[in-house]
């Protein structure tokens, strides 16, 4: 009898792992770090970055090795240049906003809150 009840201790035991290993992992705590709110801080960096930290563009134009991403808020467009480095990889050679608003509020106006980002990117993993 000890041994049955036993061997069905040890049965659920198993079972269970083996439940808890298919189970879907839930939300972790996303922490994304904060997009860059200076010109400065945004030359240099890579088409990835730009995508994590702002999103999509609202409009790519290429001009043979340049590109020139659109970006809009309610508040201003960011006109965003990019031109390949020494090494062929595209990065952002400077950033203009349109309306004559500083570049660093208009980067303000269009960070993304950390959350949409979170959602995003495990949406695309």
């Amino acid at each position: 009898m000890a041994k049955r009840a036993f061997f069905r201790f040890s049965v659920c035991i198993s079972g269970l792992s083996l439940l808890s290993a298919c189970a879907t992992p839930g939300p972790q705590a996303a922490f994304a770090p904060s997009p860059p709110l200076s010109e400065q801080a945004l030359k240099g960096a890579t088409v990835q970055a730009l995508n994590a930290d702002f999103g999509q563009p609202a409009l790519r134009r290429v001009d043979g090795q340049a590109q020139v991403w659109l970006y809009h808020s309610s508040s201003c467009g960011l006109n965003v240049f990019i031109y390949p480095d020494a090494h062929g990889v595209p990065r952002v050679a400077a950033a203009v906003a349109d309306n004559g608003m500083d570049p660093q509020s208009c980067m303000q106006s269009l960070a993304r809150p950390v959350a949409a980002a979170a959602l995003e990117r495990s949406a695309s993993s």
